[in-house]
């Protein structure tokens, strides 16, 4: 095989593999009512068709002599209205096709946000594929999380402007309509022109990733808020979290893989190996976070959170932190429930056994059969769930809480989830503003179905 023909393949085959990756993501997520592959295939089709109305309205702006020209205001504008505009006007064309023909399998909220993100991989698909012939392999990675993401993001943040308020009854129509847009193109045009201005150094790439990082929460939660929304809203379909996380760690390898082989085909294995590294060390820990928290959601049956202004980690003083920062004292947790706070959310409204892990000094005493009846977050984002024990004279005046031990030993016999038991007094009424530091730990105590 000709070393043209290989390189194509190479081409093609990451391509494919960084569009597989998000709508792989998008049939993990969508948990209760899952569209089929073939409605999924065919809005990816119509996305890459989409790259064509874009490159139309290019040539126009082209004849008319707008472009860049290295000043800054100029480049500025341009990165807004001529490239975050037009390609954001020509996805939402591809959108506004798809929905129109497959209306009728559109039943829940997340439907609409995962056929814009289809249409959008489609056309970062296309995108990807110039970038590969321009650059070579060794970009599928940063393509596949950065602007494959980045085109997903904000085509999914105008749909989901779009449909804000008929879904949730929030906002007014064109004022969420605008704004989404707005803040969309916007977001589109500043990634690109930090990424395209070199002006001031590697302070334009932070720009770009603080960009990035805002955007990847805002989307998070949008599909966090449809999910919840769900008519088909059932506790034990879902398994978020750890399955995803994995899965998401899956494709990152084969994107390292892929252009790790490339590399030696290309030239060498010492130069393989030492471009490897230098990946993983430049980008491996900010994949890493992304894909924790693209994988982390609140799930929380016909709750709406606000879209806020954040980045997808934060540091806690609550024990549940993901990382610390050596030295420092730092604890960095992702946003969203980790595997361990999540767990309990499959037996709510059901009957568990909660034993005490040290029955000699228990409040319990013995095991004690009971029901978990909601799911809270504290103050600070502390995820907790109310518990009833069926046991006279225990929590008669009283609300038990159960907080998902995160740090340490977080499981007995590796199979039942170590909980942290907590009393809070009757006369407390919006949990959202308690502080888990104040209340007292009763026990620990594991769960058993």
């Amino acid at each position: 095989m000709s070393d043209s023909k290989i390189t194509l393949f190479f081409m093609a085959f990451a391509a494919i593999v960084s569009a597989t990756m998000w709508i792989d993501y998008f049939r993990r997520i969508d948990v209760f009512e899952r569209e089929k592959i073939w409605p999924l295939i065919t809005a990816l089709i119509i996305g890459c068709c989409t790259p064509s109305i874009c490159l139309f309205f290019y040539s126009l702006l082209h004849k008319a002599g707008i472009g860049e020209n290295g000043k800054f205001l100029n480049d500025f504008l341009y990165a807004i209205f001529g490239v975050g505009l037009n390609e954001e006007f020509s996805k939402i064309i591809g959108v506004v096709v798809v929905i129109t023909i497959f209306r009728k399998k559109i039943d829940e909220p997340i439907d609409y946000l995962i056929y814009a993100g289809v249409v959008a991989i489609g056309f970062a698909m296309i995108e990807n594929f110039k970038y590969f012939s321009l650059y070579g392999i060794k970009v599928i990675t940063p393509r596949t999380f950065y602007s494959s993401l980045e085109h997903i993001i904000n085509t999914t943040l105008i749909v989901y402007g779009f449909y804000r308020y008929k879904l949730f009854k929030k906002g007014k129509p064109v004022v969420n309509v605008l704004v989404a847009s707005f803040v969309a193109i916007a977001s589109h045009g500043l990634f690109d022109f930090f990424l395209m201005d070199t002006s001031y150094g590697y302070l334009t790439a932070f720009f770009s990733i603080m960009i990035y990082l805002i955007g990847i929460n805002f989307w998070v939660q949008m599909l966090n808020n449809a999910n919840n929304f769900s008519s088909f809203f059932d506790y034990d379909k879902i398994h978020y979290t750890y399955k995803i996380f994995l899965r998401l760690l899956f494709w990152y390898s084969l994107t390292i893989v892929i252009t790790f082989v490339n590399n030696i085909i290309v030239s060498d294995l010492r130069t393989s190996v030492s471009k490897f590294f230098f990946a993983l060390f430049s980008d491996g820990f900010l994949f890493w976070v992304v894909m924790l928290r693209v994988s982390r959601f609140k799930i929380y049956k016909q709750k709406y959170f606000n879209l806020k202004i954040q980045f997808p980690f934060y540091i806690t003083k609550n024990k549940d932190e993901d990382l610390k920062i050596p030295f420092l004292n730092i604890r960095i947790k992702v946003r969203g429930e980790n595997y361990m706070e999540h767990i309990p959310t499959k037996y709510i409204d059901k009957s568990i056994i909660v034993c005490p892990v040290n029955s000699t000094t228990s409040f319990l005493n013995i095991p004690v059969n009971a029901t978990i009846t909601n799911k809270y977050l504290l103050f600070d984002d502390v995820v907790v769930y109310s518990v009833v024990f069926n046991h006279i004279g225990i929590g008669e005046n009283n609300l038990f809480l159960l907080k998902p031990k995160t740090r340490g030993r977080t499981e007995i016999d590796g199979i039942y989830p170590v909980e942290g038991l907590y009393k809070v007094n009757n006369e407390v009424v919006d949990l959202s503003k308690v502080d888990i530091k104040s209340l007292k730990l009763l026990e620990w105590v594991y769960l058993k179905v």
